[in-house]
């Protein structure tokens, strides 16, 4: 489907221009001849898809999943009580405190005016609305279950935003107390240690060993303090980068993640909880079971993930089942993989793939509170360690010096 700006004569001789959708220029004209226009000229609209590309742009770092949230609730509401889809989005618009995010839907419902299909007009959006969310709505449209798939994506985002937050509350203040140990840890040595030796370098009193320790490693703060900075900023963004352009370093670094102590097997349930949320969102909404592990690579949120599932799709093109496909791949976990053949067996996947993301769902914020009630100790203690070894070994050399005094 193209835009075209288009100009043209009505019934009464007038001249008129506008813009329609249409898939070519025969089309179009077909279309202007049915409300009584008839075409002079058209041209593609070439603006139309850099806006919306600009829309999404600005969309993604100014809108929050809150408000995808109440437009799937909205529309569901309005697509159960048969309010037509061109009604319902133009409601939507005009609900919307999102001023960028209106322009979208107003688009949206010229486009399903036009003739379109909402999916359709979503892919324009596809970096605002995602691969699983169009998915869905085209699965909804063609199965004639369209307030089903909206209301399934409305539950599944807000799963989503539940779980952001519960990580997100457990993290915050951990995270806190280490960048402040560590700013801590750099202001003592790089500006406040060096005054001590100064001082005792001074006085020529003879240092016991805690206190050349504690000046060697002040000098050493001092000297490369910088660099550390650079390393604290350079080696995640070349990080980040490098699993960005590079697949094979995306999948090493997700297996070191994989592996990592404590961390590890936290970052492998999240992995887990949102392929089989995602697959039984996709299943339950009438996606077949490829298209969902399809779609399913990217929503993982793991390379690991996403380079198995393919295989386990090439497994179940050959004759396999899900449940046989995962279990050749270590990193299915065995619950989710129990948990499908029972599923198989029943008749229920989506059933048994959701109460295996609850589980995790449980599962993860006792985790997450149980590793930094942990942490959260050995960080204070880290830095009463660290003040009392640097205190004792200023003291020493000072005690020393007023009993030779004495």
């Amino acid at each position: 489907m193209t835009n075209f700006l288009y100009s043209g004569i009505d019934q009464h001789g007038r001249t008129v221009t506008g813009q329609m959708v249409a898939e070519n220029p025969v089309s179009l004209e077909q279309r202007l001849q049915t409300i009584g226009v008839w075409l002079l000229k058209a041209e593609a609209d070439k603006t139309s898809d850099t806006n919306r590309t600009m829309r999404s742009t600005r969309l993604r770092g100014a809108m929050k999943r809150r408000q995808l949230i109440n437009f799937c609730t909205l529309m569901s509401f309005m697509a159960k009580v048969g309010i037509p889809l061109v009604q319902a989005l133009e409601i939507a618009a005009q609900d919307c405190d999102n001023k960028v995010f209106r322009e979208v839907i107003v688009d949206l419902k010229n486009q399903v005016e036009a003739g379109q299909k909402l999916a359709e007009g979503m892919e324009k959006y596809s970096a605002l609305f995602g691969t699983q969310f169009i998915s869905l709505i085209r699965a909804g449209e063609e199965s004639g279950s369209l307030p089903e798939s909206l209301n399934e994506l409305k539950r599944y985002l807000e799963w989503q935003e539940q779980v952001i937050s519960d990580v997100r509350q457990a993290t915050i203040y951990p995270a806190v107390v280490l960048i402040m140990v560590i700013l801590f840890v750099l202001v003592l040595f790089t500006f406040v240690v060096p005054r001590f030796v100064t001082l005792l370098t001074a006085v020529k009193v003879e240092l016991p060993l805690p206190t050349k320790v504690v000046f060697a490693a002040s000098d050493f703060a001092k000297q490369t303090w910088w660099m550390w900075l650079i390393a604290l900023v350079g080696v995640p963004l070349i990080v980040g980068l490098a699993t960005k352009w590079s697949p094979r370093f995306a999948i090493v670094m997700d297996q070191l993640k994989f592996r990592v102590p404590l961390f590890g097997s936290l970052n492998h349930m999240l992995a887990m909880s949102r392929f089989a949320r995602s697959l039984s969102v996709l299943y339950r909404a009438g996606v077949s079971i490829l298209q969902g592990l399809k779609l399913c690579e990217d929503l993982a949120g793991s390379p690991v993930v996403a380079r198995d599932l393919k295989d386990v799709q090439f497994r179940i093109e050959e004759g396999s089942t899900l449940s046989e496909a995962l279990r050749r791949h270590p990193v299915f976990s065995s619950l989710l993989i129990r948990m499908t053949v029972m599923g198989e067996k029943t008749g229920n996947l989506d059933g048994a793939l959701d109460n295996v993301s609850e589980y995790y769902n449980t599962i993860i914020p006792r985790r997450i509170k149980k590793i930094f009630s942990v942490m959260e100790p050995a960080l204070i203690l880290t830095l009463v360690g660290i003040v009392g070894f640097v205190a004792l070994a200023i003291f020493m050399p000072i005690l020393s010096l007023m009993q030779s005094m004495r």
